[in-house]
């Protein structure tokens, strides 16, 4: 385990946790000029800016603020899902292993796995929309294990509608954008759609010499559709699968049924704990409730 990534990671988690104040005090010109800008200039230009920083995993990095400020001030995912994801991917990757990165937006993890699996290993990312794979190309650029495709994976082959979103809710673009019409950002920040090729996990590694470590899935409630378009690839290989999973209350259905499906294929749930390591989970809806929130990334695991 890489130890000195993890030291490093605390940091993130550190900032993470502190007031804003104590996050203007460490780092001055970065907070004033992101809150800023998304204050005063994006209000009124409804337009983003490139912005390059370095990762907590010492591999520089293009975000277009106000999408990934925590990115921008810290160096990582700061959410605590996130902080414990990446923890998650430190302990599991190993030089030579193969990350999936299904919805991989600027290329945050996809970069932290290129960093962990080495020259020997790969990475493949899929992200469905066209500017932000335009981010996450370029910066996976100069990494020649990582694969980048403008693709979205689903349950068939086809080209399907895709919903993108303005940049500062970027990170919500989806198939499906009917789950966020009450919310109030939705009226004013519509989405644009776009035509997009879609794949199936099985069809695009079915002739392919790879075997996947871990499967990352971050795609705005379409987790059961990849899993769906995944079953053949998961009877004859057994990576890690992560996924959000939301409570009933926001709606579950087709997570329940993604959980279900994996279950079927041999899966057992498994909490993310705080220093990375997989606990057993057999009630999410359960673990939701007694950590007061209406989401979290579980990992599946074929025992």
């Amino acid at each position: 385990m890489n130890t000195d990534m993890l030291y490093s990671l605390q940091r993130v988690e550190r900032l993470a946790a502190a007031s804003k104040l104590v996050r203007m005090v460490q780092m001055p010109v970065r907070y004033v000029y992101a809150i800023g800008f998304r204050i005063l200039r994006y209000r009124f230009g409804k337009r983003g800016v490139a912005k390059r920083t370095m990762t907590f995993f010492g591999v520089p990095m293009t975000v277009i603020l106000p999408a990934s400020t925590d990115i921008y001030l810290t160096g990582g995912k700061s959410h605590n899902s996130e902080i414990r994801l990446a923890k998650l991917l430190i302990r599991q990757l190993q030089a030579g292993a193969v990350f999936i990165d299904v919805g991989a937006h600027f290329g945050y993890f996809a970069l932290l796995a290129a960093r962990l699996v080495g020259a020997q290993g790969r990475v493949v990312a899929f992200e469905a929309s066209e500017t932000t794979h335009a981010v996450l190309s370029a910066n996976v650029a100069a990494m020649p294990v990582v694969q980048a495709h403008h693709l979205a994976v689903s349950n068939q082959q086809e080209m399907i509608s895709f919903y993108e979103f303005p940049v500062l809710y970027n990170e919500y673009n989806s198939l499906d954008v009917a789950q966020f019409i009450k919310e109030k950002w939705f009226q004013e920040s519509k989405p644009k759609r776009i035509d997009v090729p879609a794949v199936t996990l099985d069809n695009f590694f079915a002739s392919s010499t790879l075997v996947p470590d871990i499967i990352k899935i971050d795609v705005e409630g379409a987790e059961l559709k990849v899993i769906q378009g995944a079953t053949e690839l998961l009877r004859r290989t057994k990576p890690i699968v992560v996924l959000e999973y939301l409570s009933p209350e926001r709606h579950n259905q087709d997570h329940q049924q993604a959980v279900t499906l994996l279950r079927e294929l041999g899966y057992q749930a498994k909490s993310i704990a705080t220093d990375g390591a997989l606990v057993s989970c057999s009630d999410l809806n359960a673990y939701l409730y007694a950590q007061h929130v209406d989401s979290d990334n579980f990992a599946f695991v074929k025992e």
